[in-house]
């Protein structure tokens, strides 16, 4: 039976992408997590992660929003080389060279922040799956297209005007917050952490 992975609050898990949606780098530690060596994970497309839980529609979506340089919030369910799987709350954002001219794209991971959810983490990932099935199965029924319109709507009815709008209710973080929680490192104050999560998820028991 695949099983349940959990990030560690202490690292963040980061890839570069390219302008061609392509790896072109990878820190040991997400290395570690989906145990891949770097060598057989750069110049893949970063879908190589992709859990069978998500549909294609949301990588799209993601890719597209990253494609017009706008920064971004999602969660996502990743699988390792083995088929286990982690979720991540994911931060997405071009970089720039000293000149201005485009670098790449950086992704950070990290845990879901169990102090600053509206809610459950298991209500979260209940709630995002649910809408993950649904256009999974449309998808696979009458296309990628109808799965679009049925996205659009339900964001609609729900009364976002974007995806990461949607991710981002399940939490509540300013934009400052969101920068101090994915810039924890073995350097942050243990004070500082429990602001994000419960002492008992720093360690993973």
């Amino acid at each position: 039976m695949n099983k349940e992975l959990f990030l560690d609050i202490r690292k963040t898990a980061t890839v570069k992408i390219n302008l061609n949606n392509k790896i072109e780098y990878a820190n040991d530690y997400i290395l570690n997590m989906l145990g891949y060596q770097l060598t057989e994970f750069v110049t893949q497309p970063p879908r190589i992660i992709c859990h069978d839980d998500m549909p294609d529609l949301i990588h799209d979506t993601i890719g597209s929003f990253i494609m017009d340089y706008k920064e971004g919030i999602a969660v996502l369910k990743h699988k390792t080389k083995y088929n286990d799987y982690f979720w991540a709350f994911t931060h997405y954002k071009p970089s720039y060279k000293p000149d201005g001219s485009f670098e790449a794209f950086i992704t950070r991971r990290k845990p879901l922040p169990s102090k600053k959810l509206n809610g459950t983490i298991e209500d979260m990932k209940y709630q995002i799956l649910k809408l993950y099935k649904i256009l999974k199965d449309i998808e696979n029924h009458t296309g990628a297209k109808q799965a679009q319109k049925y996205l659009e709507g339900f964001l609609e009815y729900k009364g976002f005007n974007t995806l990461e709008d949607y991710y981002m209710s399940f939490f509540d973080f300013s934009k400052e917050e969101l920068e101090d929680y994915f810039s924890i490192d073995d350097q942050t104050p243990e004070k500082k952490i429990r602001r994000f999560t419960n002492y008992i998820d720093i360690y993973g028991n």
